[in-house]
């Protein structure tokens, strides 16, 4: 906790730096007399300055994933899926399609399936690769700064792009935790120090690979997915295995087995932030769906998870959970109709069909189980 919390005041501290930067760029290129003119004018200079910003953290994420991407194929990974914001590019069964998918924290990903499994799998690049794309995008942008003319679009925009990408560098190189999520060079470290979890690394995306290609975790080798121990629950990347034992027993609806482990796994210290607000999801609608008290539920759905719930509201996870909890919970009919419906519109659009599957199966667990109330 205490490092997470040192993570995040860093990575604040970060994006100050990045701030300041791109404000010294704006009086550097700004135009004179706008930027020190009459109050309108200083403020619609303001305004354009802050458009660019926004403008470039968008065109910036966009060439950090085209790094992972580029250095992903140049080292033997293949093509999966391609997002920015919640637009994804996924391909699916040999077409690549348009769904809408967000990761909270993320402002992108760049997913791929790595190569067979060997113990000399090679990451570096792929974990480094947006950072690079980033770096040499800054000093073509710096360069395009030093020769435009002063007060000039270009100007304006080129030195934006140029502290915002040296900015993504230093947030995605420098190991960190931010958000409850692991960045790339956190990834990067984690590999190097653990052979353990080098392995979890190149499951996560194998794994994420067959299903993006429609294949169900219930099919997979159950062996593939073991509980960690010891050290190994202190490694954020090793966890993630622990996670998809989870995932490997609700797609089974093994529902016993699925409530130990996320109980299990939310005691492991090195679990990130994001897949324990995930647990804690799956295990209250697991305590809902077997009507465990509502004790135990109520201590469970904190102000806390709460938030991250509305948060996640178009995860189609979490329409299931809202369905549940309104059907088994409040025994509310018309709002759990409610939200069958909103169910049934988010799962045209995610990106994920073996998901989608497995979750109108539990849907139709869930009415069975209603009945019985």
């Amino acid at each position: 906790m205490k490092n997470v919390k040192r993570d995040n005041a860093i990575a604040r501290f970060l994006y100050l730096i990045v701030g300041a930067v791109c404000g010294i760029f704006m009086i550097f290129s700004a135009d004179p007399e706008k930027l020190f003119g009459t109050p309108r004018e200083f403020a619609l200079q303001m305004i354009f300055c802050m458009i660019i910003i926004f403008a470039a953290y968008f065109i910036q994420a966009i060439i950090h994933e085209l790094g992972h991407l580029v250095f992903g194929l140049l080292t033997g990974y293949k093509f999966i899926s391609f997002r920015i914001g919640n637009v994804m590019f996924i391909k699916e069964r040999g077409k690549l399609r348009t769904k809408l998918y967000n990761i909270v924290g993320t402002g992108g990903q760049c997913l791929m399936m790595p190569p067979p499994w060997s113990e000399n799998l090679k990451t570096s690049l792929y974990n480094f690769g947006g950072c690079i794309f980033n770096f040499l995008s800054g000093v073509i942008f710096l360069v395009l700064f030093i020769i435009s003319e002063k007060g000039t679009f270009w100007a304006i925009f080129s030195g934006m792009l140029c502290a915002v990408g040296f900015g993504n560098v230093l947030l995605n190189g420098i190991p960190l935790q931010v958000g409850g999520i692991s960045n790339d060079g956190r990834n990067a470290f984690l590999l190097g120090k653990n052979p353990v979890a080098l392995r979890a690394f190149w499951l996560q995306l194998y794994v994420n690979g067959l299903m993006s290609e429609g294949e169900r975790m219930r099919n997979m080798p159950g062996d593939w997915f073991f509980l960690p121990s010891g050290e190994d629950l202190f490694d954020p990347m090793v966890c993630t295995i622990g996670v998809m034992k989870y995932n490997y027993f609700y797609d089974i609806h093994d529902f016993k087995s699925a409530e130990l482990t996320a109980e299990y796994m939310l005691r492991a210290p090195g679990l990130l932030g994001l897949h324990r607000n995930e647990l804690l999801c799956e295990l209250l609608f697991l305590k809902i769906f077997r009507g465990a008290e509502p004790s135990e539920i109520e201590a469970l759905y904190t102000k806390e998870l709460d938030k991250y719930i509305k948060a996640t509201a178009n995860y189609v996870s979490r329409r299931r959970l809202a369905y549940a909890y309104q059907l088994l919970y409040l025994k509310n009919l018309t709002m759990a109709q409610k939200c069958l419906e909103v169910f049934e519109k988010t799962v045209k659009s995610y990106p994920y069909s073996a998901e989608i599957e497995n979750e109108k199966e539990v849907i139709e667990l869930i009415k069975e189980r209603a009945e019985i109330f």
